[in-house]
C-alpha cells in the first residue's frame, strides 16, 4: 500500500499488485500490506502531532487551533492559529511537554463514538471539517483527545523522542512548526554532533569549550576593529593634511581636486565629510578607485554654497568630461567616472569651474 484515498465516501488503499489478478469478474480477497518501517515512522509523527497540539494549547493558550498539517515518515508539520512568533523559551517548553508525554508511555485509546458525545468529552475537531454521525476518537489519557482517522502508535513511548526543527509564520495569524521523531530525530542529533565536532576542530578547541572559544574570538575581533578604527582615524588625519596642503587658492578660496585611496564608498564619504570640515572655506572633488570603477565625491563649505558654489554642479561638470554622471546636493555630491584615462584632465578643470561659479 502506497497511499490511501477517499473514493465514493470510503477509504481506498492504493498500491501495486504482487502476483496476478483473477480473470473472473467475481469478488476476490486480497491482502493489503504497508511497508512496516514507513508505517511505524508515520505513526510516530502522527501521534506526536496530537501531543504537539495539546502542548501548544498548554503553553500559548486555548486559542491555538489546527489549520493544517502534514504527517510523513520522515517529519511532521503543524499549522496553527497564533499571532506572533514563539520565543525560544516557548519552543523549548512545548518540546519538553511533548517529550514528557512520550516518556510517560501512555497507552492510546482508539474507539468510535457519536459526534455529540465526542465533542462533549472535549475532543478536538478540525475547523471546517465535515463529520458523520459516528466518529473515530483518538484519546491519549491525560494528554489529548481528538477526532482522527489516521494511524497511531499503541503507546506514546513508541515515539522515542520529539524535536522541533523549525517555527515560522506562513500567513496572517498562522504559525507553522516542523519537527521530527524517532529515527529521524536520532539522525538529526548525530548530524548536529558531527557539525559540533567539525566546528570545534576548525576553531582548534573541544566541543565543551566551543562557546568560550567563540566568545574569545568575538572579543579579539572587537579589539581588532577598535585598533583598525584608531588607525583609520590617524591615517585619515594624515590624508586630510596632505589634501589641504595640495589645495589651490582661488580668490581666497581653497580648491582640492585629486585622487585618493579608499576601501569603500562609505570610507570615501567619510573622508570627504572630514575634508569639508577642515577646509574652512573651500571646495573639493576627490576620486577613488573602488573595485572595478572610479567614484567621485564633491564637497563645498556652507559659506561658498551661499555664494553660489554648488557641489552637485562641480560634480556634474567633472564627471561629464570623463563620460560619467553625477549629482547630489549643494554641499555634497557623488558620481562616477566614465573613461578613467580622462580623469586627470577632468580634475584639473575643477579650479576653473569653481572660479567661474564664484565669478557668477
Amino acid at each position: 500500500v502506497d497511499d490511501v484515498r477517499k473514493i465514493g465516501g470510503r477509504s481506498a488503499v492504493v498500491g501495486k499488485v504482487i502476483g496476478s489478478l483473477p480473470q473472473s469478474a467475481k469478488p476476490f480477497e486480497a491482502n493489503a500490506s504497508v511497508e512496516s518501517t514507513s508505517r511505524r515512522d508515520t505513526q510516530r509523527n502522527h501521534t506526536a502531532t496530537h501531543l504537539l497540539q495539546a502542548a501548544l494549547r498548554q503553553v500559548l493558550g486555548e486559542h491555538v487551533v489546527q489549520r493544517g498539517s502534514l504527517v510523513a515518515p520522515d517529519r511532521l508539520r503543524f499549522d496553527f492559529t497564533h499571532t506572533k512568533p514563539l520565543t525560544q523559551d516557548e519552543i523549548r517548553r512545548v518540546e519538553a511537554i511533548v517529550n514528557e508525554g512520550i516518556q510517560r508511555d501512555v497507552d492510546l485509546d482508539i474507539g468510535q463514538s457519536t459526534y455529540p458525545e465526542a465533542v462533549a468529552r472535549g475532543a478536538m475537531a478540525l475547523f471546517g471539517e465535515k463529520y458523520g454521525d459516528v466518529v473515530r476518537v483518538v484519546t491519549i489519557p491525560g494528554l489529548s483527545i481528538e477526532l482522527c482517522g489516521g494511524t497511531h502508535v499503541r503507546h506514546t513511548g513508541d515515539i522515542g523522542v520529539f524535536r522541533i526543527t523549525g517555527e515560522a509564520g506562513i500567513a496572517a495569524g498562522i504559525r507553522r512548526i516542523e519537527a521530527v521523531t524517532g529515527s529521524a530525530a536520532y539522525r538529526r542529533a548525530v548530524e548536529q554532533e558531527e557539525l559540533l565536532r567539525t566546528l570545534s576542530g576548525a576553531l582548534k578547541t573541544t566541543p565543551d569549550a566551543l562557546l568560550r572559544r567563540v566568545e574569545q574570538i568575538n572579543e579579539e575581533n572587537r579589539e581588532l576593529r577598535r585598533q583598525l578604527e584608531k588607525a583609520r582615524t590617524q591615517g585619515s588625519s594624515d590624508v586630510i593634511g596632505e589634501l589641504l596642503r595640495s589645495a589651490t587658492v582661488v580668490d581666497g578660496v581653497r580648491v582640492v581636486a585629486t585622487e585618493v585611496e579608499a576601501g569603500s564608498a562609505e570610507e570615501l564619504r567619510m573622508l570627504g565629510d572630514k575634508l569639508r570640515g577642515q577646509l574652512q572655506s573651500g571646495a573639493a572633488i576627490i576620486a577613488a578607485k573602488l573595485q572595478d570603477r572610479v567614484s567621485l565625491l564633491a564637497v563645498v563649505t556652507d559659506d561658498l554654497v551661499k555664494r553660489g558654489v554648488r557641489a552637485d554642479t562641480l560634480m556634474r561638470e567633472v564627471a561629464v568630461f570623463t563620460g560619467g554622471t553625477g549629482g547630489g546636493k549643494p554641499h555634497m555630491a557623488q558620481g562616477g567616472v566614465g573613461d578613467a584615462a580622462k580623469l586627470p584632465a577632468a580634475l584639473a578643470r575643477a579650479v576653473d569651474i569653481v572660479r567661474s561659479m564664484l565669478a557668477a
